[in-house]
């Protein structure tokens, strides 16, 4: 089975209306540690929120909270430097060029709601947790972009 497309977006600055906006829109319950698939997501999401960046990874999944039902994830996480990256994983149903286009479109959602200067889209790779390493991963998604 193909891997499903991930969705990201960077805040350069953690801004914390834009990511309860966000939160709110997208994952039930989200301030309780049952919306994700974490042991510490209480811990992980009050450090965050404080302005700590951790480099951890918050994942929710439609049986712990995602709104959409075309999403396999909604991902949160606070990088190692600064900002935030904020991402959702598009399910593959029904086919992966579906899914492809579909997470275009949650690109170009993503980057208008949240105001969000940068985005890509790749195939189910964890959040980029620095800003070098999201240099890269953008660097990567656009060649790979121009390529095809």
């Amino acid at each position: 089975m193909a891997p499903c497309p991930d969705v990201y977006v960077r805040l350069p600055h953690l801004d914390r209306l834009r990511l309860e906006s966000f939160l709110d829109a997208h994952v039930t319950s989200w301030r309780e540690s049952a919306a994700w698939l974490s042991e510490n997501a209480s811990d992980i999401l009050r450090a965050g929120l404080s302005g700590s960046p951790s480099g951890e990874t918050l994942y929710a999944s439609p049986s712990s909270g995602v709104r959409d039902t075309g999403l396999s994830f909604v991902m949160l996480a606070f990088p190692r430097d600064s900002g935030v990256v904020l991402g959702v994983s598009v399910d593959l149903e029904p086919d992966e060029d579906a899914a492809m286009t579909m997470a275009e479109k949650w690109l170009v959602r993503l980057m208008r709601e949240l105001g969000a200067p940068q985005g890509f889209v790749q195939a189910e790779e964890p959040p980029p947790l620095t800003e070098a390493e999201w240099q890269v991963e953008m660097a990567r998604a656009l060649s790979s972009r121009s390529g095809s």
